[in-house]
């Protein structure tokens, strides 16, 4: 409740005001208005017009008088609250149709957030400028394993292992396609021709060219992996790279360690420690022997894969000449060769094992396991690492 001297207060406020200095008649009005309504009494035209005409008072004129002063005084009175009174604690209003002066106390503002809502606030958003500064930190921090791929201006080449086969009779008396796991090239073809003329005269050289489905897949991470790094690469057959090609560029294999392959000699010729046995047969994967020097024995690890929920896939970034890079990932039935690439082309994957493994090291050898059927639940296994210093 508005007490009595506060009302006086803001009489004595209004009174010295700019906005009511010079109007005698205003000033007048007002402090009668108030004065009233301070004491309680109930005013009406007749009353306002003898108070303030006395003797001269005209009961039609005056009242109409009245009535254009109260107009006016009631818009004085908003420009000041609008302006110079602004900051005061009380105000006072005259509504229309009425003669009696209301007063308001303004309430105190809410805060818009408590004590505990602010530190909250503050505690949230530091917590998000560290993790902005935090990933900045980790985009700017060195990509052992890609950065060549992306910033040595060399030209890319993603090489994939073609399969090779021969067209002729089948046993259902028409001509189909065939595959031979000793066969692997044009080369090797008219080798058994020679050794089988009868057999194979009615035997040719397949005219497409074939690739693993899974290997196949892969391209698509490799390729949204480069588009996000602003680059990009070619994509060639195994058959078509030649040893200069491997000095010139940087390379990608995507493909088996079997049968006679250019990327497994220059894994061999490179690797320090670790190094690939080739075998032709259908369901020999080959194997690994590697010199583990902690235990100071030598370890043959034989590759196992059952084509679609288990596979060994071997991972090599080595160095070549003139600066180039190469990244292998030598998986039999391409089954690990695409969990593995989708692992090394997850950006927290790539972090967590430039973290763990490359930070005095460009160049590395992993063997993984990985077993699963659906993508979704692949999982991978570390075997052996290998920094090849």
């Amino acid at each position: 409740m508005i007490q009595k001297e506060d009302k006086i207060e803001v009489l004595n406020r209004l009174l010295t005001s700019n906005a009511f200095s010079k109007t005698t008649t205003s000033n007048v009005l007002l402090k009668y208005l108030i004065e009233s309504s301070i004491n309680n009494k109930n005013l009406n035209a007749t009353d306002i017009s003898l108070e303030i005409f006395g003797s001269q008072y005209e009961p039609e004129k005056s009242e109409a008088t009245i009535r254009v002063n109260i107009y006016h005084l009631r818009n004085k009175l908003k420009k000041y609250f609008d302006n110079e009174g602004v900051n005061d604690d009380i105000f006072i209003e005259i509504k229309r149709g009425q003669y009696g002066v209301s007063f308001y106390r303004k309430s105190k503002p809410t805060p818009k957030y408590t004590s505990k809502q602010k530190l909250l606030i503050l505690g949230v958003l530091l917590s998000a400028i560290v993790g902005i500064i935090f990933s900045i930190i980790k985009l700017n921090q060195k990509d052992p394993i890609w950065e060549p791929f992306f910033a040595n201006k060399k030209e890319n080449t993603l090489y994939l292992f073609d399969i090779f086969g021969f067209v002729g009779p089948n046993i259902f008396g028409s001509s189909g396609f065939h595959r031979d796991y000793n066969i692997n090239s044009v080369d090797e073809f008219y080798k058994e021709i020679k050794k089988h003329p009868e057999q194979m005269k009615d035997y040719s050289p397949g005219r497409n060219v074939y690739v693993n489905f899974l290997s196949a897949y892969s391209v698509k991470d490799l390729s949204k992996h480069f588009y996000r790094n602003h680059s990009e690469f070619k994509i060639h057959k195994l058959k078509n790279l030649t040893t200069q090609q491997l000095k010139e560029q940087n390379s990608i294999y995507l493909g088996p360690l079997k049968y006679d392959n250019s990327f497994v000699d220059f894994f061999n010729l490179k690797s320090k420690r670790i190094q690939i046995t080739k075998n032709n047969e259908a369901y020999n994967d080959g194997h690994i022997t590697y010199k583990d020097l902690k235990k100071n024995i030598d370890t043959i690890i034989k590759l196992n894969s059952n084509g679609h929920s288990h596979e060994h896939v071997l991972i090599a970034k080595l160095n070549g000449d003139n600066d180039t890079s190469n990244l292998m990932f030598f998986s039999n039935h391409g089954f690990g060769a695409t969990a593995a690439v989708d692992y090394f082309t997850n950006k927290d994957s790539i972090i967590k094992f430039n973290d763990n493994y490359l930070k005095n090291s460009a160049e590395f050898i992993a063997l993984f396991e990985v077993t699963g059927k659906e993508r979704a639940s692949i999982k991978v296994k570390q075997i052996v690492f290998d920094n090849n210093n």
